[in-house]
């Protein structure tokens, strides 16, 4: 977590003092929405602290669980205010943000830096594939509903209930049955791989002691570092892409070089790296002793943020109604844009510094992944929870939102079956990102 963000943590104090206070609701908006952005970071890094003592698998669920936790928590609270509108339009735009906007700057940030960006294309067509089976979820109501309305049949929105809830629990079994092939390896014993669709943008706890390490490494005054900053970076992506019993090679920090690790470097924590005497570090690299965060403490700051989260989405949910009245706008307009940014802002710095880092292959897993993950939980789930709130919530979407759902599981599937990444396309996905926020701005319901 930046040591900005700590300091952004004032206006999560002062958000719920300043909302028993006569303020105008716009302030109170943006007030809640920035002390929520240091609330979010802060359950990441309670969940990375628990992983490191429940080992990962169980830290794979936890992070696949809680990746999208504030959106959830955001979503169950505009429930309870009956904005039915908003919460179906940060479902989309959850899933768009990361889809589009997020991975489009970071291919082009990424490529931009380094050029053409390299990566497995086979855990990429199975994102892609997941999507279009998501999406398949999320349109099939819609469809059905307007043939419904198109031929006049009866009790047509009773009907769209009850289909969308069939389908939420669906989903919910897609899940679970995710979880089971790419956290626990169930049916694929051949494979050996350490990251999965569903994680998302947090790796497992090997991969956050090798980033720490990379860190240190990276500030230390060692001679020559360079080339064992390149070889974890290549151990970073060969987590992504390793397979029992091989080697994987992934490209360098830098040119053509390639670096070769075996199985075993993958297992390594990062304070068992050291350089070899073949590499050009002249002096060993001596990192500190790794200390683990009690299990308590992160337990309790997941608490407290939890906690504060829920405090802060209620003042924010209750100021949506007068902000968009006071700026004339649409509710679908916020929830497509500005719900999901205020959630998941400080995962997209964290993708954006794997695509500065040349960690494509973390890139890739972490927004698509994210996308997967609110389609198969958080969307369910909210569905299912609308059960008990004033009004319910359905799987019925506007048109405009589907087709650019559609079109961003197309793209996002043309543009990842050659196996390289330029700006071009991750400019090309912000362009789709920002014509849909327009359309919506202009005619959204």
């Amino acid at each position: 977590m930046p040591r900005w963000f700590y300091a952004s943590l004032i206006f999560s104090v002062a958000a719920p003092l300043l909302a028993l206070l006569p303020i105008p609701p716009l302030l109170l908006f943006l007030l809640a929405a920035l002390g929520i952005l240091p609330l979010a970071a802060l359950i990441g890094t309670s969940i990375e602290g628990i992983a490191e003592h429940t080992g990962e698998q169980i830290g794979g669920i936890l992070f696949a669980t809680f990746g999208n936790a504030t959106e959830l928590i955001i979503g169950i609270f505009a429930l309870s205010q009956g904005l039915v509108d908003v919460v179906s339009a940060s479902i989309i735009g959850s899933i768009l943000g990361n889809a589009l906007l997020v991975l489009g700057v970071a291919i082009c940030v990424g490529s931009i830096k380094h050029g053409r960006l390299h990566f497995d294309v086979r855990p990429a067509s199975v994102y892609a594939s997941l999507l279009a089976l998501c999406i398949g979820g999320l349109v099939l109501p819609t469809v059905a509903e307007l043939l419904a309305t198109r031929l006049h049949e009866p009790q047509i929105f009773e009907r769209g209930v009850a289909l969308s809830d069939f389908i939420a629990v669906l989903l919910l079994l897609g899940y679970l049955a995710s979880l089971l092939f790419s956290v626990f390896h169930v049916g694929d014993k051949g494979s050996d791989e350490e990251s999965g669709p569903l994680v998302g943008a947090r790796s497992a706890t090997a991969i956050t002691r090798l980033l720490a390490f990379r860190q240190q490494l990276a500030t230390s005054a060692v001679k020559g570092k360079s080339g064992m900053l390149r070889q974890i970076d290549g151990t970073l992506d060969a987590i992504i892409a390793s397979e029992g019993g091989q080697q994987a090679t992934t490209p360098s920090q830098q040119g053509g070089e390639q670096v070769a690790l075996k199985e075993g470097d993958l297992s390594q924590d990062a304070g068992e790296h050291a350089p070899s005497p073949d590499k050009s570090v002249s002096q060993p690299a001596k990192p500190r002793q790794e200390h683990k965060t009690p299990l308590w403490r992160s337990l309790l700051l997941l608490a407290v943020a939890t906690a504060g989260v829920a405090v802060l989405s209620e003042i924010l949910v209750s100021s949506i109604e007068p902000v968009t009245e006071a700026l004339h706008w649409k509710p679908a307009f916020v929830g497509l844009v500005f719900i999901p940014l205020i959630g998941g802002l400080p995962e997209y710095f964290n993708t954006i510094s794997m695509a500065l880092d040349k960690r494509i292959n973390m890139v890739l897993a972490a927004s698509a992944g994210s996308s997967i993950q609110i389609a198969l939980l958080m969307a369910p789930i909210l569905v299912l929870v609308s059960l008990v709130m004033p009004k319910r919530l359905d799987l019925v979407f506007s048109v405009v939102e589907l087709a650019v759902l559609g079109l961003a599981t197309f793209l996002f599937g043309e543009i990842t079956k050659d196996g390289e990444l330029v700006w071009l396309e991750g400019f090309l996905l912000i362009l789709l990102y920002a014509m849909m926020g327009g359309t919506v701005f202009l005619f959204g319901s």
